[in-house]
């Protein structure tokens, strides 16, 4: 089993440092998208206080989250009902008479 490393990032001007299972890339990747949220937010006047840009930037990235969710939730309703309707399809299909019986006769 690996050790958790420790990744230093830069979220909104302050250093932290991260563990991770992995080789840190993920942990700076979320911390990029955390950073980046945090300006944005900032950037919009949400006022002076970290804090308060923290918890704006929270709200959004779940915001985003829950949008992922409910379209990956969409999704696998699709796929379901297509899946059913493929399945009906085949199962007709092997109810049908076998037309293997019906062929020519040979000469």
């Amino acid at each position: 089993m690996r050790s958790h490393q420790g990744t230093q990032v830069h979220i909104f001007g302050q250093v932290y440092t991260l563990r991770s299972r992995d080789d840190g890339e993920r942990a700076r990747r979320v911390a990029a998208r955390v950073d980046q949220k945090m300006n944005e937010v900032a950037d919009r006047g949400a006022g002076a206080d970290s804090y308060r840009i923290a918890v704006l930037a929270a709200l959004e990235i779940a915001d985003e989250l829950v949008r992922a969710e409910d379209a990956a939730d969409d999704l696998c309703a699709r796929v379901s009902e297509k899946s059913r309707r493929i399945e009906s399809i085949l199962d007709d299909a092997t109810d049908a008479p076998d037309l293997t019986l019906l062929r020519p006769a040979a000469d």
